[in-house]
């Protein structure tokens, strides 16, 4: 089938956002197998409109700043992040208080399109750095935020999520099996709640827990920190029932 030029046009810029530190029209060409010159006259026209934009000193190519104000409308047009994000900051408060400071980082994730999608985030005033910032978007599997989010999904809408790929491995104790997964999910779905034992990142151990909207799962709030901090112990004592209060006042406002 030949490819339109928005076909190459969408695939360029999704090239671009994998790659924030830019690419030449030669490292463009080598990885998608689309001529120079295309790729040149597609560029020239997301130019004018700040669409895309141009390093003068290594003529490399990277996503303008237009997506900036595009990705702010949409997560305007959001309604669970707007209700919710005073929680996020009062439950950043609530750990400050009670620790002094609070180590632990503060997410609001949604599932689109098979992916978990970070569309909130309040970070941590010290100690774990991490990678994830809104926008982020990854496999829901080997996550507490995407473990909520699939928990009550049918195995046949998960089974098409992961349909022809296997359940990659991020962390040591990322969950890779599906019959696991699914034993995993009805756990969730019985307690409330999940937790991420360095599933995704050594190191780090999150909890989340869902937030409704017309009795379905729309998103998930989850607390995340390194394991020196985020002990089982704490998880179990303090965390898992202060993020699952929270998500439950959000879900007491929400009106979908």
């Amino acid at each position: 089938m030949k490819l339109t030029t928005l076909d190459k046009s969408l695939q360029i810029l999704d090239l671009l956002s994998k790659n924030p530190q830019g690419l030449s029209l030669l490292e463009m060409s080598n990885m998608i197998g689309f001529p120079k010159s295309s790729i040149h006259h597609i560029l020239s026209t997301f130019l004018p409109y700040d669409y895309v934009s141009q390093n003068a000193e290594t003529k490399k190519y990277l996503l303008g700043f237009k997506f900036l104000s595009l990705s702010r409308v949409i997560l305007d047009s959001i309604d669970v992040r707007k209700i919710a994000n005073k929680y996020l900051f009062e439950l950043h408060d609530k750990l400050r208080e009670r620790h002094g400071e609070c180590k632990e980082a503060i997410h609001l994730a949604i599932l689109r399109n098979g992916k978990v999608i970070y569309i909130d985030k309040i970070d941590t005033q010290a100690g774990l750095s991490l990678a994830t910032y809104i926008g982020f978007r990854t496999d829901p599997h080997a996550a507490a935020g995407g473990k909520v989010l699939l928990s009550e999904l049918s195995p046949k809408e998960i089974l098409t999520i992961y349909q022809g790929r296997s359940l990659k491995p991020y962390g040591k104790n990322t969950i890779t099996s599906i019959d696991e997964l699914f034993k995993e999910l009805e756990k969730i779905k019985k307690q409330g709640y999940a937790i991420d034992n360095e599933e995704y990142y050594e190191g780090v151990r999150c909890v989340a827990a869902p937030i409704r909207a017309g009795g379905k799962i729309v998103a998930a709030m989850s607390i995340t920190g390194s394991i020196f901090t985020m002990t089982m112990e704490r998880i179990n004592n303090e965390l898992k029932q202060l993020v699952v209060d929270k998500a439950h006042k959000i879900s007491s406002e929400m009106q979908w």
